[in-house]
């Protein structure tokens, strides 16, 4: 069974991507949001849910926290609110989270796929992503395009919030044994502070375990980036739970970056955690420069990448393929 068809998520229009394995509900006008990934085997939600009965509807350039967040949004061509520095668009506003994930982008069906694309307001590009199905995986293709005669400084980066549990492992690439803070928080402290990985020593001398979810509290969270681009291009996470394998592929020389948001309940009450694959780290564009993690295209460049998301029950997984197969 595969079927593609028109649907309603909470009060707003979607489209539904349903094979025998997955359904997913996308939201076209709400910048092409995946607003759930059901497992069907288990009848489980992947992703973060909010409580309302109704969508929080918001408008470009509002931040992030007042609309619907959840599910995954993409997030392009910023993470965090900044001003762009040089050319033609120097001193223009780079809004939170970027000017796609608030505003209407256009779909059309093909075959077994949903196409979406959108345009730049401020800045002159136009993204698009084609959304399919293939057994337990969201496969998603992407291509960004710089529409100006200039260098265009920009990220994109997947922001799925994933529902989590107590102890749910993080699992990435053997190499990447450093992460640097990119949000000050009561955890890890200060940006920029650099702390081993897995096991972070905190500030007050005590050890942490960066690869589990720690209990839920009000007063956590985190969000950091490994240092330096990836050694392969994959992470997984497990949830003992439901004996879950969660893992998401990508192509490491088009998306060298991985950031990591993990929510204990300290932001607006959520438990969730966000693996986020990115052409740039360290949340803005101007920052990512500094850092040394930047991304740009030049004038007239066209990119191409992919993500992957693959669910399987069964043992951890070792490692995963960057075509999204997992290694046990």
């Amino acid at each position: 069974m595969y079927r593609i068809e028109n649907t309603r998520y909470k009060d707003v229009d979607a489209v539904q991507i349903e094979n025998d394995e997955l359904a997913l509900t996308l939201l076209p006008q709400w910048g092409s949001k995946t607003a759930s990934i059901v497992y069907k085997q288990l009848d489980y939600e992947l992703l973060w849910q909010s409580p309302w009965e109704r969508y929080r509807k918001t408008g470009y350039a509002n931040p992030y926290e007042d609309g619907e967040i959840s599910g995954f949004d993409e997030m392009f061509p910023t993470i965090s609110r900044c001003f762009y520095e040089g050319g033609p668009w120097d001193g223009s506003e780079m809004p939170d989270h970027g000017e796609v994930w608030s505003i209407p982008w256009e779909h059309s069906v093909r075959k077994n796929s949903v196409i979406l694309r959108v345009n730049g307001l401020h800045f002159p590009y136009l993204l698009e992503k084609e959304v399919f199905l293939q057994g337990r995986q969201v496969h998603m293709k992407y291509r960004a395009k710089n529409l100006s005669a200039f260098d265009f400084d920009c990220l994109w980066a997947a922001h799925p919030l994933f529902n989590t549990s107590l102890g749910m492992k993080l699992i990435v690439p053997e190499g990447m044994g450093t992460i640097v803070n990119s949000v000050a928080g009561k955890r890890l402290g200060a940006y920029g502070k650099l702390y081993d990985f897995p096991q972070a020593v905190l500030n007050d001398g005590s050890s942490f375990n960066l690869s589990r979810v720690p209990e839920k509290n009000d007063w956590g969270y985190q969000k950091y980036f490994f240092y330096g681009r990836v050694p392969e291009g994959w992470c997984v996470l497990f949830e003992k739970e439901r004996l879950l394998n969660i893992g998401m592929a990508f192509p490491r020389d088009k998306v060298p970056y991985l950031g990591i948001w993990v929510n204990e309940g300290g932001w607006e009450g959520q438990y969730n955690i966000a693996p986020e694959p990115a052409t740039g780290g360290m949340d803005r564009v101007d920052f990512s420069k500094m850092w040394g993690m930047g991304s740009k295209l030049g004038p007239g460049e066209e990119r191409s990448w992919h993500l992957i998301v693959t669910v399987q029950e069964g043992k951890e997984a070792r490692s995963m393929t960057e075509t999204g197969e997992f290694i046990f």
